[in-house]
């Protein structure tokens, strides 16, 4: 009979265990800084990798003919202030202001590592919008291939600012694409997997634990 008496008290204790290790959830955002030096000159090739906490993202620029790129030289740009901000990110070289050009040409992220890692909640910052200039995010699952536009196009009031990409992990390559005039990429950021840890509900598993403990010794002793 003591034994059944003692069970309910041991069920609660497991239920508070198990919820102190599994009740919260940490997720670490990672952002990549296109260009982290703030350098103002050619990257010297058509691609580059940027690392970010151990994961990597590949940018490639890209004429555009009819959605099929050909390799264009990529650009670390950082000018200013101009209107009162400094431009820096990654553009192309020898276009106008060094910047992805509207129909001319895009800078496509292979997002493949990231995917494999589990990430989730992709986004891109894009600056050097002006009034008047906009961009949007493309994707696609073949290096080159502009593929089709999966956002709206962003104006001016988005400029540096992080934007999601829609139906992120349904394609492994995500382009920048200016829809008026030029405009400059210039970070990345996406969430790692949450992973449950311990927290604030340990103390109170203890605690239980003692009030278990307590509870077995006395029936025991007055059994």
């Amino acid at each position: 009979m003591a034994a059944n008496r003692i069970r309910p008290t041991a069920l609660v204790f497991c239920a508070a265990l198990f919820a102190a290790f599994t009740a919260v959830s940490s997720r670490a955002a990672v952002v990549w800084d296109l260009n982290p030096s703030d350098q103002n000159a050619p990257v010297g090739s058509s691609s580059h990798t940027f690392t970010s906490s151990g994961y990597s993202i590949t940018a490639y620029g890209f004429d555009n003919h009819s959605g099929i790129g050909t390799p264009h030289d990529l650009f670390f740009k950082n000018v200013g202030p101009i209107g009162g901000a400094v431009e820096s990110g990654l553009g192309l070289t020898n276009t106008l202001d060094n910047e992805i050009q509207v129909s001319l040409n895009f800078i496509q992220f292979d997002f493949t590592a990231v995917l494999a890692a589990g990430m989730i909640n992709g986004q891109l910052s894009v600056g050097s919008i002006q009034l008047n200039e906009a961009f949007a995010i493309y994707g696609s699952n073949v290096l080159g291939t502009l593929g089709v536009q999966v956002s709206g196009s962003y104006g001016s009031t988005f400029d540096n600012q992080f934007v999601s990409i829609p139906n992120f992990g349904q394609f492994h390559y995500y382009s920048v694409v200016a829809t008026a005039d030029d405009v400059l990429a210039v970070a990345i950021r996406a969430d790692l997997p949450a992973v449950p840890e311990m927290n604030a509900l340990l103390p109170i598993s203890a605690l239980l634990l003692l009030v278990f403990a307590t509870t077995v010794w006395r029936r025991r002793s007055s059994a």
